[in-house]
């Protein structure tokens, strides 16, 4: 923090983002998505964790611990995706469409920091939601299988 952006952000702070947790609620905000984006998020959700639990089995360790190890980091990661929501503010992001640090406010560094957790979660939220909606459709299309047989 710099001597400017304690001066100047203490007489006029700028406005910061939250850290909130997933809202269980829906969001009636618009129109559902389209049966498409479902089944691509569902798609490339099941990419990135077939993608990490390759790199998490590809090495050969003598001890099963290793691999327990990697697959609860893993897990906690995905877990933790799914349920925080970081939400930085974009109207204090900097300068430039945040090109360009704001000298002036310390207030656009946390909206920086939480825009990098956000970033660094979107994998885990796509495996998520990936896992989640595969899970629903596999259910939905057994249940609809096992009332053709009857």
């Amino acid at each position: 923090m710099s001597l400017f952006e304690w001066i100047f952000e203490s007489r006029n702070p700028g406005p910061v983002g939250k850290m909130g947790t997933k809202n269980d609620e829906p969001d009636g905000d618009g129109p559902p998505p389209r049966k498409w984006v479902i089944y691509v998020t569902a798609f490339i959700g099941l990419l990135l964790a077939g993608f990490v639990l390759y790199l998490i089995f590809q090495s050969r360790p003598r001890d099963g611990g290793t691999w327990v190890v990697r697959l609860c980091l893993f897990a906690a990661y995905v877990i933790a995706s799914h349920f925080l929501n970081p939400m930085p503010d974009r109207s204090n992001i900097g300068w430039a469409g945040g090109l360009i640090d704001n000298p002036f406010r310390i207030s656009d560094d946390f909206n920086r920091a939480l825009l990098l957790f956000q970033l660094l979660l979107l994998p885990g939220k796509l495996i998520a939601y990936g896992l989640v909606i595969s899970w629903f459709l596999c259910r939905n299309l057994w249940q609809k299988m096992v009332a053709n047989r009857m």
